[in-house]
């Protein structure tokens, strides 16, 4: 009598749908400008240097001198550990240290413009790689329900990235000498690839042995159109600032996705699932980013400037990140399918800051902000590791250095949440989970050095503002 797998093939359900990963569903893990950082974004009312570019494009018309700004050298230290992911005492955990890529901004200058403003900003809006692993050796009788099958290991591993690209130009009219608006259209460029590998072996005393294994990637390249609108109104010691960010057109979209699925055995009574080996290397991709919007204020109360700010994502419904064709099947399966799916729920998540004048030439900076998660909720999906709201603390310095100014911080971030995704995605390859429950903890260290460089000041001063009190001497 022969005894049918009942390992659920080693993640398969897990393998075929795919959506938001990681630091993919937050919006808010990373800012863009030195003193953005050290905010936690909270610029929407007055972000008083290039960075309005990405913040309030309204707000560039009335800063007083636009400067050339380059956050540089940024680094990040990761960690991710699921607690007694390996057994009691023995976390699954995995750490990444990187060099994040430089935002860069500056003014745009044409004669024409009259009253109006022109900036560009290049910026990196998502960028992350992860990767787990996992080995897990059982002994026993007829494991799996495989008479015969006394000894199984088996070894896991998934890699995920993600790299998003932002360019963009600024258009800012002033209405006023206090009151802006602007647009800022993006050019974005998203690509994302997936690998997994799961291999299990085993044995029995008669001499019996067993071999399956199953790999799944994807990859995916997508362009698209988006824009941010802002509105800014700016009074000599206070400010609000209103933004719209619009969703995403989809201008280009293609991908690649393959599933192999191999099982061999000897001496062992069981059937098997159909061998499969399917490489799809011209595939539809579509890529959605949600409607956002932000709104932001500061007053100056003193030597110390508060800023606060919050922003409104939309859902973004299940949609076919990868549209593949179906892959027939003559076993009872029929027909298997290989989409990727994407999709976010909506969040709201806010930033307060503050910001200190010690004497005529530093500054001190302390924010807090949260990031929570926009992870849509699906069973056996790779939201596994998510889902976790994150809260961030940063602090730092803003000097001058003759004619630049030099920001020197730091951005902490950390969360955790308890989840039973992992205990169901191993019930599915028949591997029992070292518990029901697991809590995830997620901790970010970010170390920022950045410059805004004097040599883009305006050679004379033709903002409509009056002069900030929130600029530098």
């Amino acid at each position: 009598m022969k005894t049918r797998w009942r390992g659920g093939w080693l993640l398969i359900a897990f393998l075929l749908a795919s959506p938001v990963w990681a630091q993919d569903a937050h919006y808010w893990t990373r800012q863009f400008g030195n003193r953005a950082w050290l905010l936690g974004g909270a610029l929407l009312g007055d972000p008083a240097d290039i960075s309005a570019v990405y913040y309030n494009p309204g707000a560039l018309v009335l800063v007083s001198n636009l400067e050339l700004e380059l956050t540089g050298n940024v680094f990040e230290y990761s960690r991710l550990a699921l607690v007694n992911g390996l057994g009691p005492g023995r976390d699954l955990t995995t750490s990444r240290f990187d060099a994040l890529p430089a935002f860069i901004a500056g003014p745009l200058r044409f004669k024409w413009l009259g009253r109006a403003r022109m900036g560009y900003a290049l910026l990196t809006r998502q960028g992350f790689e992860t990767l787990l692993t996992r080995r897990d050796d059982f002994s026993g009788s007829n494991l799996l329900g495989i008479q015969g099958l006394e000894h199984l290991s088996s070894d896991v591993r998934l890699e995920h990235g993600v790299k998003e690209l932002w360019a963009g130009v600024s258009w800012a009219y002033p209405l006023s000498r206090t009151l802006g608006v602007g647009i800022t259209p993006f050019l974005a460029g998203r690509q994302q690839h997936a690998n997994f590998l799961a291999i299990s072996q085993g044995s029995g005393a008669d001499g019996s042995s067993l071999l399956a294994a199953v790999s799944r990637d994807y990859r995916v390249q997508h362009l698209r159109l988006l824009a941010k609108v802002g509105v800014c109104y700016q009074r000599e010691r206070w400010a609000l600032g209103l933004t719209v960010t619009t969703p995403g057109l989809g201008l280009l979209g293609k991908g690649e996705v393959g599933l192999e699925r191999a099982l061999s055995q000897q001496g062992l009574s069981f059937q098997g699932p159909e061998r499969i080996s399917d490489f799809q290397p011209s595939v539809r991709a579509r890529f959605q980013s949600p409607l956002s919007v932000g709104l932001g204020g500061n007053i100056l109360l003193g030597g110390t400037t508060l800023h606060a700010a919050m922003e409104v994502f939309a859902r973004v419904p299940l949609f076919r990140l990868l549209d593949s064709d179906p892959i027939a099947l003559s076993g009872p399966e029929r027909v298997l399918g290989s989409d990727v799916f994407y999709g976010s729920e909506p969040v709201v998540n806010a930033a307060l800051g503050a910001e200190h004048r010690v004497g005529d030439r530093l500054r001190v900076f302390l924010s807090v902000h949260t990031d929570f998660s926009a992870a849509i909720k699906l069973p056996n999906t790779s939201t596994l590791l998510a889902t976790s709201d994150l809260y961030h603390v940063a602090t730092g310095l803003h000097f001058p250095v003759r004619s630049s100014r030099v920001t020197v911080g730091t951005d902490l971030g950390w969360g955790r949440q308890s989840t039973q995704r992992f205990a169901e995605l191993l019930a599915l390859t028949g591997l029992p989970p070292p518990s029901e429950t697991q809590r995830v903890h997620v901790f970010h260290a970010t170390l920022i050095v950045g410059v805004t460089l004097g040599v883009g000041r305006d050679s004379e001063d033709t903002s409509t503002r009056p002069d900030s009190d929130l600029e530098l001497p």
